[in-house]
């Protein structure tokens, strides 16, 4: 037997046994949004707000509605500066909300692009905020659905990023 069919033969059960735990993993163990009675779309809003979070407008669009347990809209208005993104995450095992991440778009300046980026965690009760340098433009970026964090200028506490937002002339409870 030739060299390159003993790899065939070695890599073909590598994929599906790894194939096989990735669809199991997704099938058993975590229950879906159905199963547990949640819904984190803007039926969520109401609960938001209790949190001391932005809702989700309802001209935004869902760019992952198939996903199991992340939730990303988008906001259609692609002016600078803005709200731009919101991402919701629940726990694998019970599909309970976990953490929103909000993702605000600031102008350009000279060549680079800033976004303030906003989550709140909800097991920890804790707020992590933090400006960041995003290039290419982030909303090139997202239009190509390529995400990138961009590189970390510095840690906010949550009054700082909502008087950085408001300068920009953007409310960070949207409501």
């Amino acid at each position: 037997m030739k060299p390159a069919y003993r790899k065939i033969l070695v890599i073909i059960p590598i994929i599906l046994i790894l194939g096989y735990i990735v669809f199991d993993w997704n099938k058993v163990g975590g229950k879906s949004f159905e199963e547990a009675g949640t819904d984190f779309t803007k039926s969520f809003n109401a609960e938001r707000k209790k949190m001391n979070l932005p809702i989700i407008p309802d001209n935004w669009k869902n760019l992952s509605p198939l996903e199991y347990k992340v939730q990303t809209w988008e906001n259609p208005d692609l002016s600078l500066p803005s709200h731009s993104k919101k991402t919701v995450i629940a726990t694998y095992e019970t599909a309970e909300f976990q953490s929103e991440v909000d993702r605000y778009n600031l102008k350009k300046i000279g060549e680079k692009y800033y976004q303030v980026v906003i989550e709140f965690s909800k097991a920890e009760n804790q707020w992590y905020c933090t400006l960041r340098e995003t290039s290419p433009n982030p909303i090139d970026v997202n239009r190509k659905l390529l995400r990138d964090a961009g590189n970390l200028i510095s840690e906010l506490t949550l009054e700082q990023a909502t008087d950085t937002l408001r300068k920009y002339g953007i409310e960070r409870l949207n409501y």
